[in-house]
């Protein structure tokens, strides 16, 4: 669902024109090393910390706070925080391989605990391929989407090859 205003999406894509961006790897549990699934068709990620990253952290953490209220479960106090929005750049033939959510790494430093909400924010929708797959199905989305969902092996994703443009997005993770 639309979640993000277009002029915050607009003034995420134009600072992350300057920011630095590396090419992801996946963390290997069982080895302690980060991984290249994809070879170099792998997207490329940013933690860059621009303006606009603060207002779109704000507006996730009063949306799911929302949520967590309307479902009137006093007992049920929502998380314990979450992770900084990363943002993801995928240019013509870049993907993000199959994969879950459930990141112990992420969580090895000053955090403590296991993701158990995924957040992916859609910054743009001028591009051509860059599909949002669960499994198997494709997740239509638009600039300003957000899609949250579990961070478990229920939700095994990706997002197929970019075929003309630049896919640019964001994720944070719920613990």
């Amino acid at each position: 669902h639309k979640v993000m205003p277009d002029n915050i999406c607009d003034k995420a894509l134009d600072e992350l024109q300057t920011a630095d961006f590396e090419q992801h790897r996946f963390y290997n549990d069982n080895t302690k090393e980060l991984v290249n699934i994809s070879g170099n068709d792998e997207l490329d990620i940013s933690n860059t910390d621009i303006s606009s990253k603060k207002i779109i952290t704000n507006r996730l953490h009063a949306i799911i706070g929302s949520y967590i209220d309307n479902l009137k479960l006093p007992w049920f106090k929502g998380w314990n925080a979450y992770s900084s929005v990363r943002f993801n750049k995928y240019s013509k033939n870049k993907k993000m391989a199959l994969h879950i959510d459930h990141i112990h790494s992420l969580f090895d430093g000053k955090l403590k605990g296991v993701p158990v909400l995924s957040i992916i924010g859609v910054l743009n929708d001028d591009y051509e391929g860059g599909e949002l797959m669960f499994h198997g199905e494709e997740y239509k989305t638009k600039t300003g989407d957000v899609v949250m969902f579990p961070s478990n092996f229920l939700y095994p994703h990706m997002v197929k090859p970019v075929t003309k443009g630049t896919r640019y997005s964001f994720v944070s993770w719920v613990y």
